[in-house]
């Protein structure tokens, strides 16, 4: 059974094809419109996903959508009475994106039927959308394609319709919910609200805060124990009166008792004081404490061994680090497209698995979902850039040589991972040996914050070497400590707090990119290298054309893509200025 499952009208928009429950393809809209995070149905994303499966529309059997707006709508009825009065300016606040107002987005969400007959010709106009629980797609993307036949489940995030955490079990084909938190008590917005504060943007900077987090002390953690208060039974609850998000939406998070205690929010492009450091050090001690509390609770419950998590604060790898330490339970499986562009999976799954019956028979082990480019493609677009490129037979001892020199690339290989993380498909890559590896790429190729931290990609069979994690981490969802003893061989990727957040790469899944790092090795005897992210204040490079164009405005020295090699010293006497 071919199954469409989608997300839209709230951020990370995404369209997923599975195939009697196995993902297909999966692509996130943000990658073919190229706006971070955003909202608009996945026109583009499906488009990707029909040429990458060769599937013809005519074949899908069912869709699957991440959403039931019937919900939020009686669940808002009851929210807007509830903190009435001042609840009426949530009519005129943001609704998942600044562009969207709840109205329109449920408008367009009881339409979505329409808007996909009218963007994929030759699809079943009798075809039905299945409205899956936002939580439930969250689950299930978590749990349907986890190693487990039974486990306890935790989903955080900002919110779903009208929940904000979902506790609950799975086994077999089955989801059953135990207990789920009601808005407005998140633990996802209360680090938006936080982001805002610090002077970033919301649903899409969170992770700059936790970067930041490290540079700080704990002169505001008591404070933040009276905000977020850990209650009975696992459950937590806001203290409202620093808040204003439940009563006017994004446009308005914090009330004047969070300023008058914190002091004046900073607006981007200000400087970063210690003051910030420390207010984003004690939310992220708090939302870890309140996690654990909550996962704790779980476990004492369930009385099981196994735990998935999933939802966007799942990707919060420091709250994983202590999860997997202090929580109780044996064996974890974390959801590495946590984020709400994994509810296309999770819808689609819960729709083959929970509602058709059909047997879970795929274990997620990679998420190379993405398009792939043939060489003769790639070459194309060379050729169109009158770009000057080397045909490499050995491009992974090439690029290790590279890497090895000091020189930074663009590694632009198969089929594009997907989720917020490059995994070794659309990388930069480069020398963890060099501390100033991670100064060049932070302000001249990702023209990003100073404090940002960069992942370890490492073979997995040194990690216990180099990393004190005990368990596997293929798709960098946790952090470890780097051992002592290495920690002078690796300092570019080692954050202010001595972890990074660390990829485990096996040969059997990504012999490539394994590659690359084997042969690193061999050259340096450190079987680690830098990864970010191939991209520069953008989303993830996904084509060809992408990945030249960002080569060409940044300071990479080297491209690699596909078999071809193009480097930057080649090309000087031919360009002006990359900047």
């Amino acid at each position: 059974m071919l199954v469409l499952g989608l997300n839209a009208y709230t951020h990370e928009s995404s369209a997923c094809l599975l195939d009697n429950g196995k993902p297909v393809a999966l692509v996130e809209e943000e990658r073919t419109n190229r706006e971070k995070h955003t909202w608009h149905f996945p026109k583009g994303a499906i488009s990707e996903i029909l040429n990458i499966s060769k599937v013809e529309p005519c074949e899908i059997e069912g869709i699957a959508f991440f959403w039931c707006p019937w919900r939020e709508i009686t669940g808002n009825i009851a929210h807007v009475t509830k903190y009435f009065p001042k609840s009426i300016n949530l009519l005129r606040g943001g609704s998942g994106s600044d562009e969207l107002s709840f109205f329109r987005r449920m408008i367009l969400m009881g339409r979505i039927k329409r808007k996909v007959l009218s963007i994929i010709p030759g699809i079943d106009p009798s075809i039905k959308v299945s409205f899956i629980g936002h939580h439930l797609a969250h689950a299930a993307s978590s749990f349907l394609v986890s190693p487990f036949e039974k486990s306890a489940i935790l989903i955080i995030d900002g919110r779903g319709e009208s929940k904000t955490t979902f506790m609950g079990v799975g086994e077999g084909n089955r989801i059953v919910k135990l207990y789920d938190c009601p808005v407005p008590h998140s633990l996802g917005h209360l680090y938006s609200a936080i982001t805002v504060f610090l002077g970033f943007r919301p649903f899409s900077d969170e992770f700059k805060v936790m970067g930041l987090s490290a540079y700080g002390d704990n002169r505001f953690c008591d404070s933040f124990k009276d905000i977020v208060q850990c209650l009975p039974d696992g459950k937590f609850g806001l203290d409202l009166r620093y808040f204003s998000f439940h009563t006017h939406g994004r446009n308005k998070w914090l009330s004047a008792r969070f300023y008058k205690q914190f002091g004046l929010p900073r607006h981007s492009g200000e400087n970063i004081e210690q003051r910030h450091c420390d207010i984003a050090y004690a939310l992220q001690e708090r939302v870890e404490d309140v996690a654990l509390h909550v996962a704790k609770f779980l476990q004492k419950k369930t009385k099981m061994d196994n735990l998935v998590i999933g939802g966007g604060v799942g990707l919060n790898c420091l709250m994983n680090k202590r999860t997997v330490e202090e929580s109780g339970f044996k064996k974890y499986f974390f959801q590495p497209i946590a984020n709400d562009a994994g509810t296309s999976l999770g819808s689609g799954l819960y729709y083959t698995h929970v509602l058709h019956g059909f047997s879970r028979q795929h274990v997620l082990k990679d998420i190379y979902w993405g398009p792939y480019y043939q060489d003769n493609e790639i070459e194309k677009v060379l050729k169109a850039y009158e770009i000057s490129y080397k045909i490499s037979h050995n491009i992974a001892f090439d690029c290790a040589k590279y890497v090895a020199e000091g020189k930074t690339i663009g590694w632009f290989q198969g089929r594009m991972e997907c989720g917020p993380r490059a995994l070794g498909n659309r990388s930069i890559i480069a020398d963890p040996r060099v501390g100033k590896s991670r100064d060049i790429i932070n302000t001249q190729i990702k023209k990003r914050e100073w404090f940002r931290p960069f992942a370890a990609s490492v073979l997995f069979e040194y990690a216990h070497e180099y990393f004190d994690s005990g368990i596997d981490s293929p798709f960098m969802m946790l952090v470890a400590k780097v051992k002592h003893e290495n920690r002078a061989k690796i300092p570019a990727v080692i954050h202010k707090d001595g972890t990074t957040r660390i990829q485990t790469v096996k040969k059997e899944i990504n012999p490539l990119f394994w590659g690359l790092i084997y042969e690193f090795n061999k050259l340096t005897g450190v079987p680690v290298v830098l990864n970010t992210s191939f991209n520069e204040n953008e989303p993830i490079v996904m084509t060809p054309e992408h990945a030249v164009e960002c080569f060409l405005r940044t300071r990479l020295d080297v491209l690699a893509i596909g078999n071809f090699l193009i480097l930057k010293e080649e090309l000087i006497e031919t360009m002006i200025d990359y900047s």
